[in-house]
């Protein structure tokens, strides 16, 4: 049974224990970025799947929303960010992590007005703001935790703007089952939650191996990355769960 999710420390942390079978089961891991993978939900491809939140919007016709394994952010999310020096024109393009992204639904719910979003692959953007080939973007992932490093300069913490308007954690990524493998939701999200366990447990053991996938191989950007958004929410989202949608529908 294939599970798709990212490279992203995140993941690679949470599922370390799965992916190397110190915890056996008969998943098949597969990689590929957050935007890939929402396209991905669209064809209903994998049985089991990371998403994002926003993505689910669409697809929760074809898959259930576990109640294990999503990536909430405690006031800390995706960042609007843009080159040191310029003024913001917003109707020029920005570029954002994917259209179906929850990057790209936080930047409309802050901003509230119509915008000329460009995908961009997420790992290329802040190359690409640099490279003065877009003015301004959102950064996910590792990147929110450099980007002040690279030249750019903060217009809104996406994910702060969330908390602060919501009262609640941020809804980024969200792992979810294909309805016709229903019957397994209790061992996939036992699986899921006793890999997180495990990581917790040990986790200087599982850092070498998160490093093989990150983008940024700091270890203070690795751990700040992992620690934002593995929380007690990944174990159990079932207490804020239809609050986190209602809002998301109403963006």
């Amino acid at each position: 049974m294939k599970f798709a999710i990212t490279p992203c420390p995140n993941d690679t942390f949470s599922y370390h224990a799965l992916i190397t079978k110190k915890i056996a089961s008969d998943i098949e891991f597969v990689f590929d970025d957050i935007e890939g993978l929402n396209l991905s939900a669209e064809r209903g491809e994998y049985p089991i799947t990371k998403m994002s939140f926003a993505a689910y919007l669409k697809n929760s016709n074809n898959y259930d929303l576990l109640d294990a394994g999503a990536a909430l952010g405690i006031g800390t999310g995706p960042v609007f960010v843009a080159r040191e020096g310029v003024d913001l024109d917003l109707s020029k393009p920005i570029a954002v992590p994917g259209l179906h992204t929850t990057g790209a639904l936080l930047l409309k719910f802050y901003l509230r007005q119509k915008l000329d979003l460009r995908p961009v692959y997420f790992r290329d953007i802040i190359s690409k703001i640099s490279s003065s080939e877009f003015d301004a973007g959102v950064l996910i992932h590792e990147g929110r935790f450099v980007f002040s490093q690279m030249g750019l300069k903060l217009i809104q913490d996406l994910g702060d703007y969330w908390t602060s308007t919501t009262s609640l954690p941020v809804p980024l990524g969200c792992i979810c089952l294909r309805k016709d493998f229903i019957e397994k939701k209790p061992i996939v999200e036992s699986l899921i939650r006793n890999s997180i366990d495990a990581a917790f447990a040990q986790p200087e053991n599982v850092y070498a191996f998160v490093k093989k996938y990150a983008q940024y191989l700091d270890d203070n950007v690795l751990k700040k990355h992992i620690y934002a958004f593995v929380n007690e929410y990944s174990k159990d989202i079932s207490s804020i769960k239809e609050q986190l949608l209602t809002h998301l529908k109403s963006c």
